[in-house]
């Protein structure tokens, strides 16, 4: 028999006035539990108790653990709880603070889709990021009713004078930007970026450097897989009005949501600059991994399969309502790329050795984190 402390975010139960915690766990997001599907697993508990279904039982979890303070003993699962539980479920030790950073991460999105959709906001029209882009005579205008406006996405750049609306560029500090080796943007090269208030600010590309690419492969195009980054610089720092993305803490390795069966939403950009949904798959090694959400959900109503011409763009979290980079797309579907958080020493060599005086910034989740729920979430 195992101890186990198994989590699982669960549609809303809006009937008990409970905890905090109890109500982030409980209330967080409701893409876990797939409406309208048939679970006939049942869960066998060292009580005695047996409760269908996995959506009832991690309504349970939350109740025991955050509103009773009680660990819940599973003996054993499956249709006829023939499988006993032999360690295989990931990360018993969910804690608190992680239930709080979760549901911090999956309203930061999922509260944003569903207001556009409560003001009546189609996702064609919510999707778009601008509603007006003039890359000729750079006149750009931020769409409001895209369900991303008021988070400040200016750190994206919408056009380069090489690759034109193609070859993203994304900003890690106010002088350094981030790209896809394979889809790179020369130097000499024009980055644009636009501020919330639509101002247009162009800086030149003066040096770039890839990330250096450690694999006993003697392919040429091995960088592809977890090495397809290159960090420029500008030729100046762009004004304050125009942000930069943080990243998560160093030490942020390894990272599977969906073993615990919490689907992370993220906030990704195409070529077309729409504003597309996907949940997190993983983060191992050199890779992060983005899966496709749910189809019953509001999430894929914002989901697009990534294209060619999309390479580049990049992908966060949203934390405390800013964005926080985890990779630029290399390979296509719901989509992937090379792990920031892997070259975390590999980026900020490269800045410094570029010049410019900045190093990448991390998101301070000291609320919700400490040591030990770092070393039991991310590895």
């Amino acid at each position: 028999m195992i101890r186990l402390l198994l989590f699982f975010w669960v549609s809303k139960l809006s009937w008990m006035l409970v905890s905090a915690s109890y109500q982030d766990c409980i209330d967080a997001i409701d893409t876990g539990c797939r409406q309208g599907v048939t679970d006939l697993n049942k869960y066998c508990l060292a009580d005695g108790r047996i409760i269908n279904g996995s959506c009832n039982f991690h309504k349970e979890f939350c109740l025991q653990t955050y509103f009773h303070n009680e660990t819940i003993e599973l003996q054993s699962h499956g249709t006829h709880c023939q499988y006993h539980e032999h360690n295989q479920w990931y990360n018993p030790n969910i804690t608190t603070g992680s239930v709080n950073l979760f549901s911090n991460m999956i309203h930061g999105i999922d509260d944003r889709l569903k207001a556009v959709e409560i003001a009546g906001h189609t996702p064609k029209e919510a999707i778009k990021i601008f509603s007006k882009q003039d890359h000729t005579h750079k006149v750009y205008t931020r769409n409001t009713n895209c369900w991303a406006y008021g988070l400040d996405l200016s750190c994206i750049s919408p056009w380069n004078s090489y690759g034109n609306n193609r070859k993203a560029g994304t900003l890690l500090s106010p002088r350094h930007a981030v790209w896809a080796r394979h889809y790179s943007i020369k130097i000499n090269s024009t980055l644009r970026f636009v501020d919330q208030n639509n101002n247009v600010f162009d800086r030149k590309i003066i040096k770039t450097r890839a990330i250096p690419v450690r694999t006993n492969s003697t392919n040429h195009r091995a960088y592809l897989s977890g090495f397809d980054m290159v960090i420029g610089l500008l030729d100046s720092d762009v004004p304050s009005t125009i942000s930069f993305a943080k990243v998560l803490p160093k030490y942020f390795k390894e990272f599977h949501p969906t073993r615990m069966y919490v689907r992370l939403p993220t906030l990704c950009t195409d070529f077309e600059e729409k504003a597309l949904v996907d949940d997190f798959s993983i983060q191992a090694h050199n890779m992060a991994r983005l899966t496709v959400p749910f189809r019953n959900t509001t999430r894929y109503q914002y989901y697009e399969p990534k294209i060619s011409g999309d390479s580049g763009n990049p992908c966060f979290f949203v934390v405390e309502n800013e964005l926080v980079f985890l990779f630029v797309f290399t390979f296509g579907g719901a989509g992937s790329g090379t792990s920031i958080q892997y070259h975390h020493d590999d980026v900020n060599q490269i800045m410094h050795s570029l010049g410019g005086g900045y190093q990448l910034t991390e998101v301070d989740l000291s609320k919700y984190l400490g040591n030990h729920d770092i070393n039991s979430l991310f590895g």
